[in-house]
């Protein structure tokens, strides 16, 4: 509407413009060598005014034809890019229902639109690798390398190559393709905590350190970096058990116990302190230990960790022990299998039916509650009834355990065995659409 407004308004002008013109009186005469030319003032007037227009209407045709093939250019790169788009699309549709020949031809056409774009090179680095292609995938992200291409492009390309590293269990490859991130990026926050895992697999403390501090500065938060460090503490104590003289051995309860300090969520921290403790004969600090952190939040692992270090002390010893160590928690379902456990090896049976009957008439019956009733009704001589809680035990829902990239592990560990990522592994159970559920 605009465009139509400005063009009525200049037709308006010239019109009114030739009127005028045409209105004016009077000639001209113009001398000539040889010649003396008259003419009226609105014909030369008019003469004047078609120059004007017609070196204006050459000088646009002119421009016009020079930036032609830059217009069509231009046409032909927005349709190649709208069409590529489209088929970047329809490959990320294909990779998300696992049809990895669909994505390949996906891929493939939008490269050809998209030739000098990285989203294609992925999209076809990742549907070689869902086709099992590593070769492919690993050149596709070579392909994203180069002097001339930008930055964010080969930071790209390069956590690809680390990612298939990896996953070949190549650490030094792993490490020099993160180190290469570093000179294009110094705060790219995977490389640092790459770098960092990678020191903590082959057990570089003073490097996973300088790597955390590093990281530390690329942007993540206070509490996450505080967690970090926890995990890198506890993964130094579990790594100082292997070593066989009372010096390590207490440096390692000293690391538990800062561990645990930093992150009170991280439960194996103040397990293993405790077990340290005990080890060295500190019975009594290894039982305050557990009990502070029972008072926090009852956990299966501080239980297990109570029973080894009151293993030393008599049944009817442990069932006095207990009812201080569960404190206010005495309601929890952890505290009364606790308490039953301890029941069960004193063979008072009837009383580790009572303390477990809440439960067991309640919904939601764990496998160890069920094993545990099992149990129970094995040593009251109801076979009947035993069969029965096992059968249960055999239906019942997973228990929670230590599980990272959907797998469950015997223990915890710093490093998750599926995704590589360091703190992948946590405390939970899988919920029936395969995610994981924290148990808190």
């Amino acid at each position: 509407m605009i465009r139509f407004m400005l063009v009525l308004t200049a037709l308006l002008a010239l019109t009114s413009l030739a009127a005028l013109i045409a209105n004016l009186p009077g000639t001209v005469s113009i001398a000539v060598p040889g010649h003396m030319i008259d003419m009226p003032l609105t014909v030369l007037l008019g003469s004047v005014l078609a120059l004007i227009l017609g070196a204006l209407a050459i000088w646009v045709s002119a421009h016009w034809l020079w930036h032609l093939p830059l217009q069509l250019r231009r046409a032909r790169l927005a349709r190649n890019r709208k069409e590529g788009e489209a088929a970047l699309a329809g490959g990320l549709m294909a990779l998300a229902r696992g049809d990895a020949q669909a994505a390949d031809a996906a891929t493939k056409l939008a490269r050809r639109k998209m030739p000098h774009q990285p989203l294609p090179l992925l999209m076809a680095a990742q549907a070689a690798l869902l086709d099992g292609r590593r070769d492919d995938a690993a050149a596709n992200y070579q392909a994203m390398l180069g002097d001339r291409q930008p930055p964010q492009q080969i930071s790209l390309g390069l956590e690809g190559l680390y990612h298939l590293a990896r996953a070949e269990n190549d650490a030094d490859a792993a490490g020099t393709y993160a180190l290469q991130v570093l000179e294009v990026d110094a705060k790219s926050s995977w490389a640092l905590e790459g770098l960092m895992t990678l020191a903590v697999q082959i057990g570089d403390w003073p490097a996973a350190e300088k790597w955390l501090r590093r990281w530390s500065r690329s942007g993540v938060g206070r509490a996450v970096v505080k967690q970090r460090r926890a995990i890198l503490a506890l993964a130094e104590a579990q790594s100082l058990l292997v070593e066989d003289n009372p010096a390590a051995q207490m440096e390692a309860v000293k690391k538990a116990e800062y561990a645990a300090a930093l992150d009170p969520k991280l439960i194996p921290a103040t397990a293993l302190a405790a077990q340290l403790l005990a080890r060295a004969g500190n019975m009594r600090r290894a039982r305050k230990v557990l009990k502070q952190a029972w008072q926090k939040a009852p956990h299966a692992i501080l239980a297990q960790a109570w029973l080894d270090c009151h293993s030393d002390q008599p049944a009817a010893g442990r069932i006095r022990a207990v009812g201080r160590f569960i404190g206010k928690h005495r309601a929890h379902e952890e505290a009364a299998l606790l308490r039953a456990r301890i029941a069960l090896a004193a063979r008072r049976f009837r009383q580790a039916a009572n303390l477990l009957s809440p439960l067991a008439e309640g919904p939601c019956q764990s496998r160890r509650l069920c094993l545990l009733m099992a149990e129970i009704e094995l040593g009251l001589e109801h076979e009947t009834q035993a069969q029965l809680w096992r059968e249960k035990a055999r239906r019942a829902p997973a228990e929670d355990g230590w599980r990272g990239g959907g797998l469950r592990l015997d223990e915890w560990q710093p490093i998750c065995p599926v995704t590589g990522r360091l703190g992948g592994v946590s405390w939970g159970r899988s919920a029936p659409d395969g995610k994981l559920l924290t148990a808190q």
